[in-house]
């Protein structure tokens, strides 16, 4: 552990909350501790050229600036962007005020900049895949329904609900906007409207429909999604054209 002047360090955009604002009353409290205390826990740094930046202690950080200090304890770590992201991640995986959007995006970043798969990562950092994935899937949502969810108004669960649905981007936006304008209960209103014809939705009269469940840890549901990604379709749909050519290559046979 080493002091190190605050004007050198930076927070890095690696860090999964380095867009959040800081000043509500939690914030106020620290910078309050921190005036009286200091810092008793040094923060995470990486040495980039003539600056440190952050890695893990971001509102340890700007509480010590906040509160006047001008020197800051800390801890100088070895690391490349792949690892700044893990320390990032798993400080803040376990704490019950990250939202799963943040989450979702820091992970999705992580996996981008890696050879690691989603199981591997899984089983590297002790939380279920399908947990994971269902971090993942918060990033597939429009970016109305992101700030919801971020924000606290739509539940992590109501709003996989609306994930795994595969709404059009403007359904979504409708749903942020009931939630936005009318609350909770006028969100969860639209949503069972939309649901109520969302196995029906566009389909002929007397089309019988089959559900197919394969589950957020199969191998083939994760294949499936990776190619109907890669056409630029939507999962259903590219199921049903590949329901459409096997029926096809049979008939042919």
């Amino acid at each position: 552990m080493e002091l190190i002047p605050i004007d050198k360090i930076r927070v890095s955009d690696l860090n999964i909350r380095a867009e959040e604002g800081f000043g509500d009353e939690e914030d106020q409290a620290l910078v309050e501790n921190v005036g009286s205390f200091g810092i008793l826990q040094p923060i995470l740094v990486r040495s980039v050229g003539d600056m440190y930046e952050l890695i893990a202690g971001r509102r340890r950080l700007l509480s010590a600036r906040e509160s006047g200090l001008t020197e800051i304890p800390v801890i100088v770590m070895d690391v490349q962007d792949e690892g700044t992201l893990d320390i990032s991640l798993i400080e803040n995986i376990h704490r019950k005020d990250v939202d799963p959007v943040t989450l979702g995006r820091a992970l999705k970043r992580r996996l981008a900049v890696g050879d690691m798969g989603l199981s591997e990562y899984a089983r590297r950092i002790g939380k279920p895949k399908s947990t994971l994935s269902e971090w993942l899937r918060m990033t597939d949502l429009s970016q109305a329904m992101q700030n919801e969810v971020q924000t606290g108004n739509i539940p992590f669960t109501y709003a996989l609900k609306v994930a795994r649905m595969e709404l059009s981007p403007e359904d979504e936006n409708i749903l942020a906007d009931k939630s936005r304008t009318g609350g909770f209960d006028i969100f969860k209103i639209a949503l069972s409207r939309l649901n109520e014809g969302y196995d029906t939705r566009g389909a002929p009269s007397g089309l019988l429909i089959t559900r197919i469940n394969w589950g957020l840890e199969s191998q083939e549901y994760e294949a499936l999604k990776r190619l109907s990604e890669a056409k630029g379709v939507k999962m259903g749909e590219y199921c049903m054209e590949v329901l459409a050519d096997h029926i096809q290559a049979r008939k042919q046979a």
